[in-house]
């Protein structure tokens, strides 16, 4: 079961009543709003007028409620059962000349949940002035006109705000979901390229000294033994580099990672030249510009037959530059890679555009150059 998965268990458990507030309040209210036509209709022994009253009512229920099935809003469907609900109470008072009071603040309630959104509170302040002419005209008592009014208007526009801040409620949680899935994935997708990163130059390191060891053997044994020695220490060291991706804790610096692409290439046969700057670079930009180096520096060890490779960094007032150029003819074209297609390559982009930077692959049959660059910000350098 994923982290996603708990979350949505954990937002579901009160839905049943949580999310759906409105139509809880609207069915408490309408009894309480429909109990004085249905008493009056029984105690007179009007039991067409009572069968009316519980129409009404279960018209009513239909009204605000539907809007919170498989759709969970409004629809037309809904709309035409308020419609239907408005004719039957307009029916109820023409047929009994009675109980407009109570009618008035149930179809208010009911417009506030049946209706879309964007129409539902005009009808609710419609319904209220309407209801407070018809009792005003009918009692003649301000009072009483005023009380209707005040009384529609609060109900459905009480419901209505329930049922907006609870869809906010609800939108809230789906993007908490949304947000822990995205660092999810956002994690995973930095263990990995962190992991790719780390052990691609590792391991191409180690397999250079390796073959460097074996055809040392024959006839320089001391060597091949001082390389096997340098490929245990860059296991070992590779071995806590894992460890520290695990535990988020990696740091990459340009000079270290200069330092050990140039005694890499060296023993691959590459000459390495390279040119760096005298001005210290901001934490950030020296970390990127480090993995820049390493994956560079990887890229030649395993997919060029380069004999020579530059280095070269400049720095301006604006922004920081590492562009790194080998003489390797057909370096990944001609060997099923595409520039700029390998996901370390991906990644590595992903770093540098994370920083505001771009990052560019140039290919030919004579060189291959990665460039990036990256603007310098007003952070405090090291």
């Amino acid at each position: 079961m994923t982290m996603t998965d708990d979350l949505r268990k954990t937002s579901l458990r009160p839905a049943w009543i949580a999310y759906r507030p409105g139509p809880w309040l609207a069915l408490i209210a309408a009894p309480v709003l429909l109990i004085a036509p249905l008493v009056a209709a029984v105690t007179t022994a009007d039991w067409a007028r009572a069968a009316y009253v519980l129409l009404l009512g279960g018209v009513f229920g239909v009204a605000v409620t539907l809007p919170f099935g498989a759709r969970r809003r409004p629809t037309v469907v809904t709309e035409l059962v308020f419609v239907a609900l408005l004719l039957l109470c307009a029916g109820y008072i023409l047929l009994w000349q009675t109980g407009q009071a109570l009618l008035f603040p149930l179809l208010a309630v009911a417009a506030a949940l049946a209706i879309r959104r964007w129409w539902a509170m005009g009808m609710v302040g419609a319904i209220a002035v309407s209801g407070a002419f018809a009792v005003g005209f009918e009692t003649w008592s301000l009072a009483a006109a005023v009380l209707v009014g005040f009384a529609a208007f609060a109900g459905g526009a009480g419901n209505f705000l329930v049922q907006y801040y609870v869809a906010l409620a609800r939108e809230l949680d789906r993007t908490r979901e949304r947000l822990a899935a995205t660092a999810v994935g956002e994690e995973r997708m930095r263990f990995s390229r962190d992991l790719h990163d780390l052990l691609g130059h590792s391991l191409s390191v180690i397999t250079v000294k390796s073959e460097a060891a074996r055809r040392l053997i024959p006839s320089d044994a001391d060597a091949a033994a001082a390389h096997i020695t340098e490929v245990e220490t860059i296991a070992r060291d590779a071995l806590g580099e894992v460890r520290s991706v695990v535990a988020g804790s990696r740091s990459v610096s340009l000079s270290e990672e200069i330092e050990n692409a140039r005694h890499a290439l060296e023993d691959a046969g590459v000459a390495a030249s390279v040119s760096l700057p005298d001005r210290v670079l901001p934490i950030t930009v020296d970390a990127v510009l480090g993995w820049v180096v390493r994956e560079g520096a990887t890229n030649v060890l395993r997919h060029s037959p380069a004999r020579n490779c530059t280095i070269e960094v400049t720095v301006t007032a604006h922004a920081a530059r590492i562009e790194i150029t080998d003489d390797g003819p057909g370096h990944r074209a001609g060997r099923g890679a595409a520039p700029g297609a390998g996901s370390g390559l991906t990644g590595l982009r992903d770093r540098v555009e994370a920083e505001g930077g771009a990052l560019d692959v140039e290919s030919s049959d004579t060189a291959f150059r990665l460039t990036a660059s990256i603007p310098l910000a007003a952070e405090a350098p090291r």
